[in-house]
């Protein structure tokens, strides 16, 4: 048992160096490729009226991944308030930007809700389902778009969006359809892994216990959010001068949002590298795109520090509590 914790630790230490060296080899190849003194001028010049908008935006799309995610616990029978869920959101946007990886802050959900709950397998079936609809619903949405706009971007972007949504379908399909997960489980030898780990046996189970109100919710609460995303990107770029039609957004930004599930520090270098190459091929100068994922980056850690400062006034609240 000690072997298999020393070797778990080992890889997950060896995977938190592989995402340093991502998000700094990345800022590398950005800083070699564009020079600072021109983008400098661009977010200097930024209209911050739009930025703004777009910040309001953003905060207030966490109340609605916290309402999305609240139709999903509630549907499992956990008790907690929407308030407490925002606060989760919030708390769980700093944690993402200081720990490796966009679902370190998922990670802080699950273990906060399960402290509520006493429960861990609601929790982080709650958190998968919640992150998995979100990006099954962006999918669609890039796939709508692709109709009337497939040539703004790359037959391998076109494929790519096409292909992550039939995935997002499949995988939808074994969750919902029990018959056929229990069949491909005993094909792959799921059963032994169920049987062996107690919580992969109760997170299976609460899978199925969602039922279609909770989903269809939290499904239009998911519609919501990414429309609120993508006209926030929208307003961005009207804050740093790119000169593109709303159409555009709605086909690169989840094409952005893809390329985030790779390991890196928070998405840093990774969401802004990605950034830069979609737009500058549908013509943005290259000082624009990245000005645009700066601007981005800088609206995440205003929200950041939001979290952090109700993270820690709990923990003074906690303190200051009697025993």
């Amino acid at each position: 048992m000690r072997v298999v914790q020393t070797e778990s630790r080992l890889r997950g230490r060896i995977l938190n160096v592989l995402k340093v060296l991502v998000s700094l080899g990345v800022l590398a190849i950005i800083l070699t490729k564009i020079d600072l003194q021109e983008v400098l001028p661009v977010l200097a010049a930024m209209d911050w009226l739009p930025f703004l908008g777009a910040l309001a935006l953003f905060l207030s799309g966490s109340l609605v991944r916290a309402y999305r995610w609240g139709s999903l616990v509630w549907a499992l029978g956990v008790r907690v308030s929407w308030a407490r869920l925002v606060f989760l959101y919030f708390v769980g946007a700093f944690f993402s930007q200081i720990l490796p990886t966009g679902v370190g802050g998922d990670a802080v959900r699950m273990y906060e809700l399960s402290r509520d709950d006493h429960r861990a397998a609601p929790a982080i079936s709650s958190v998968l389902v919640d992150r998995f609809l979100g990006l099954l619903v962006l999918f669609a949405m890039a796939l709508l778009a692709l109709v009337g706009g497939y040539r703004l971007v790359t037959p391998g972007e076109r494929l790519l969006i096409a292909a992550l949504f039939g995935a997002s379908l499949v995988a939808a399909g074994l969750v919902l359809q029990r018959r056929w997960l229990e069949t491909w489980g005993r094909r792959l030898g799921a059963g032994r892994l169920l049987s062996r780990f107690k919580i992969l046996g109760e997170l299976y189970e609460s899978l199925h216990l969602y039922g279609w109100p909770a989903l269809l919710r939290a499904t239009a609460a998911s519609v919501a959010w990414n429309l609120i995303l993508i006209l926030g990107y929208y307003l961005l770029g009207q804050a740093v001068g790119v000169d593109l039609a709303l159409w555009y957004y709605f086909l690169l930004v989840p094409i952005i949002s893809v390329f985030l599930m790779l390991p890196s520090l928070g998405g840093l270098g990774v969401r802004e590298g990605v950034t830069l190459v979609v737009f500058t091929q549908v013509g943005v100068p290259e000082p624009r795109a990245l000005a645009l994922g700066l601007a981005y980056l800088l609206t995440l850690w205003i929200t950041a520090l939001l979290g952090a400062a109700l993270y820690i006034l709990q923990g003074f609240r906690n303190a200051r509590r009697p025993d």
